[in-house]
């Protein structure tokens, strides 16, 4: 096998362990020659960069402005959904907030009835146990309310 080395002069020295063939000795040297370049390109976001729009409208004409009122429709698609959503959210928020209040506010009236008619101490029970729901419900939602305002900053 041959080994080659420049020295600080410039020439080369060969340090032979074994002599081989010319063709191998070729070979070594070619191999010792190659590089190998890899190149790569990402890209995100549902817009192609300039230049392959550029090719995609020289392969097929009016591609790249298909590519842009599609890219531009799925983006007005998901506002609409996101619309949609908000809006159902917050009318089951609304929603939630009519059922409790009239839950509450049917118990609190059952035990004001129960009291009125000579059962006090379950009347008491009954109005305070819709009482403290309603209570417990506005805390609960004032807390998460905060929780996610703190959450968003």
């Amino acid at each position: 096998m041959i080994f080659y080395a420049l020295s600080t002069g410039g020439k080369r020295k060969v340090s032979n362990k074994k002599k081989s063939h010319p063709v191998s000795q070729q070979r070594e040297m070619t191999l010792a020659r190659q590089q190998i370049s890899v190149a790569a390109q990402y890209h995100s976001g549902p817009i192609p960069d300039p230049s392959t729009l550029e090719r995609y409208d020289k392969i097929l004409p009016g591609a790249a402005e298909r590519i842009l009122r599609m890219a531009e429709e799925q983006s007005a698609h998901r506002r609409d959904i996101e619309k949609y959503v908000i809006k159902s959210k917050s009318r089951d928020s609304l929603l939630g907030i009519i059922a409790g209040f009239l839950i509450a506010m049917g118990t609190i009236a059952s035990g004001t009835y129960v009291a009125s008619h000579g059962h006090v101490w379950s009347g008491t029970i009954l109005g305070s146990a819709g009482l403290v729901g309603l209570v417990g419900v506005f805390i609960y939602g004032t807390r998460s309310s905060r929780k996610e305002r703190e959450g968003k900053q």
